[in-house]
């Protein structure tokens, strides 16, 4: 009972703990009397006694006082203390406010208890018992709690905010903490030092004061050197120009305003403030911007772009080695004099008919008000000789040739031009592709040449694609149209290979030189002249006799950097095939008709569709590579197959799904037809066909295949249809290879 008392009056003085021991005590020696008075029948009881009158004569026994309590052991006690909460404050104990706007117009303090209880935000005091209470409320243990302080909140100045943390029922202050607010609604100035002004002897260093009239104090300048406004944010933040740290120096022989804004801790952004400084130390530097060209005819000018960093008067004249009278050389025809004002761009003609042939040294010479004087020079030369071209060779090779037809490979990649000067090399003329197995020449688009600059006199042309099989061709540089080769002082070319403002260079191709490999045919008959079916193919030697050959063509597939670009290889013969044709897409497992559908094409058609490939995916090309073109009549027919039943199926359906098959269509090759009646083999030369045929006849066809799984040639290139008109005009369309 007493141990379970101090458990729960742990407030109750000595005094009324020593009196409420005494009762408890006469009271259980009471108890245990009558509980002997009372025991059942049978039970043994314990002895009466009788207490005496007097006390006196009686010896107690250690520990009774004879007060005639029972002597109760009392073990040690701990004193219990009710334990106070404790606030956990994770802001800043002093932050800046202001009630301007665009100012940082609140704070927000953050704050948890680790017990139960209520809180009380005041303001204006340091005391929990004064002030205004903000904010208050149950908060409960560990639970993060933000309270905003508006600027209106507070006075002017600096002041006490006090977050107190009471008891559950508010009687007992547990804990607090002290916040100093400081509301500042004035912005700050900046002071120059020096200030602004005419500076000659020495380039002032500038540095910058911040005051602020209000208690936030300065937080941060910014400045800018270059006549527009710097900016800052309320926060500090440099929002335009350079956050100012140490003082800075002005240009020299140059007027800067010097543009400045501070801002405060709490939010208050200065108006700009500006100071002008004038610094002319030394003598003028000329700075020439450029020189719009250093080579020029006679009959041409040039442009000088230059200024001064100080005012005064210039003069220009030609040669000479400074500016003093006797070593400045001589002046222009009409003198080109003038004033400058400080770091204004001024361009200057320069005549060509004043200039001596070769090089020229054109200088300014400025003078200031204070007779110092700053000179600048540029070179320009004087070229009226037109450039010549030395030589044109072939892939490093032959030379080419304006007069006869120079024979050259399928897989010439380039011509190099080589000049007698230095050349314009922004200029690159391209030539044009003619084909001169018609009549008249017909032009070939080529989409692929392109142009380059070697070095400034080497300037090559490449092909970036395989030329056509018996081809004859020249290509044509129109110099009467631009871009057209010039030298640097633009002189157009003349002399060798120029012929009536042109070069033209003429060329022709053999066989391809390529070998194919045989692939099966898919035939599995055999026939006799008669077109009977053989019984047997033994040694009949026809293709079902072949059982040996390799067939290569696969399934359609893609690249996995290419998803779209659908292609058909070849593993026999190592060649890759657009799987669609053109006017077609793939689309769900099978080629499809196309949004821009092809109905035809001719030759010069095809030549251009096929190259252009090499063109897409930026440069990468049509499924990652760049070696698409029309195909030789070998490997057109490297993919015909003879399996089928209904005479329309040499091109593979399983290779090339979707294609079209249905109205006798036929597929160009690059292979030129001939229309000499005299071809013959050059027996020296086994396989080749005598040059002389190929250059004294004319290509006017080319070969053909079709969906049949012959070959044929057209009777013109130009056509889009095949001869006759039975039961239609075979139309003409295109496959393409890439090796």
């Amino acid at each position: 009972m007493i141990k379970t008392n101090r458990k729960q009056h742990v407030k109750i003085n000595k005094k009324n703990r020593f009196h409420t021991s005494s009762i408890l005590g006469l009271g259980l020696v009471v108890s245990i009397c009558l509980s002997n008075c009372l025991m059942g029948e049978g039970k043994k009881g314990i002895n009466f006694f009788f207490l005496p009158t007097s006390t006196a004569g009686i010896a107690y026994a250690p520990g009774d006082d004879g007060s005639g309590s029972i002597p109760v052991p009392t073990p040690p006690v701990t004193p219990i203390t009710a334990t106070n909460g404790n606030l956990n404050y994770t802001s800043a104990t002093t932050f800046y406010v202001s009630n301007t706007a665009g100012a940082i117009g609140y704070y927000d303090i953050s704050w948890s208890a680790d017990k139960n209880g209520f809180y009380e935000l005041r303001t204006g005091t340091s005391t929990c018992s004064s002030g205004t209470v903000k904010a208050s409320g149950a908060i409960a243990s560990s639970t993060s709690t933000t309270n905003r302080l508006n600027a209106s909140d507070l006075g002017a100045g600096s002041s006490t905010v006090k977050l107190c943390l009471l008891s559950p029922d508010t009687t007992t202050l547990w804990d607090d903490v002290s916040v100093t607010a400081v509301r500042d609604d004035s912005a700050p100035s900046v002071s120059f030092s020096p200030a602004g002004g005419t500076y000659g002897s020495s380039i002032p260093s500038i540095g910058l004061t911040c005051t602020d009239t209000g208690a936030a104090g300065c937080l941060k300048v910014a400045y800018r050197n270059d006549g527009t406004d710097p900016g800052l944010t309320a926060t500090g933040s440099v929002s335009s120009g350079t956050a100012y740290s140490s003082a800075f120096a002005v240009a020299n022989n140059a007027t800067t305003d010097v543009k400045v804004v501070a801002v405060d801790k709490a939010g208050n952004v200065s108006s700009v403030s500006t100071s002008q400084y004038v610094v002319s130390v030394g003598n003028p530097t000329i700075t020439i911007n450029s020189v719009s060209k250093s080579d020029i005819r006679g009959t041409d000018s040039s442009n000088i772009n230059w200024k001064s960093d100080l005012a005064g008067t210039y003069e220009f004249r030609i040669g000479g080695t400074n500016c003093a009278a006797g070593t400045n050389g001589s002046a222009f025809s009409t003198a080109i004099t003038g004033s400058a004002a400080a770091n204004t761009n001024i361009i200057t003609n320069i005549p060509g008919a004043d200039l001596a042939a070769g090089a020229n040294t054109i200088r300014v010479c400025l003078t200031t008000s204070g007779s110092n004087v700053g000179s600048n020079s540029r070179t320009i030369n004087r070229d009226d000789t037109a450039p010549a071209i030395s030589s044109i060779t072939i892939d490093g090779g032959p030379s080419a040739s304006t007069v006869s037809n120079v024979t050259v490979n399928l897989n010439t990649d380039h011509l190099d031009f080589v000049f007698s000067e230095d050349m314009d090399t922004s200029l690159k003329p391209l030539p044009k592709h003619y084909d001169t197995g018609t009549s008249p020449a017909t032009l070939v688009p080529w989409p692929t040449i392109t142009g380059t600059w070697v070095d400034a006199q080497t300037y090559r042309v490449s092909f970036n694609g395989k030329l056509p099989e018996w081809h004859l061709f020249y290509h044509l540089f129109d110099m009467t149209a631009d871009p057209k080769f010039k030298d640097k002082a633009g002189n157009v070319v003349a002399g060798a290979f120029i012929a009536s403002n042109q070069i033209k260079l003429l060329y022709k191709t053999e066989s391809d030189p390529a070998v194919i490999r045989i692939t099966d045919t898919r035939q599995t008959s055999c026939f006799d002249a008669a077109g009977n079916t053989l019984g047997s193919c033994a040694t009949t030697g026809q293709d079902a006799d072949n059982s040996v050959l390799p067939y290569g063509l696969m399934v359609p597939s893609s690249d996995p950097a290419y998803p779209n670009d659908m292609i058909t290889v070849d593993n026999v013969t190592g060649k890759t095939w657009k799987t669609c044709g053109p006017g077609y897409e793939w689309s769900a497992g099978t080629c499809v008709v196309s949004a821009t559908p092809v109905s035809y094409q001719t030759w010069y058609d095809a030549i251009p569709y096929c190259l252009q490939l090499n063109l897409n995916n930026s440069g990468a090309g049509f499924a990652g590579k760049t070696t698409w073109r029309v195909p030789t009549l070998k490997e057109q027919m490297s993919l015909m197959t003879y399996e089928g039943t209904t005479g329309n199926e040499g091109i593979p359906t399983l290779a090339f799904p979707g294609f079209v098959r249905n109205d006798y269509q036929r597929y160009w090759t690059m292979t030129n037809a001939m229309s000499s009646t005299q071809p013959n083999v050059d027996y020296a030369n086994p396989g080749q066909l005598s040059m002389a045929v190929l250059s004294n006849g004319t290509s006017w066809g080319a070969w053909t295949t079709s969906v049949f799984g012959g070959g044929t040639h057209t009777k013109h290139k130009v056509n889009y249809a095949g001869w006759g008109t039975w039961p239609n005009n075979y139309i003409l369309l295109t496959m393409c290879v890439a090796d």
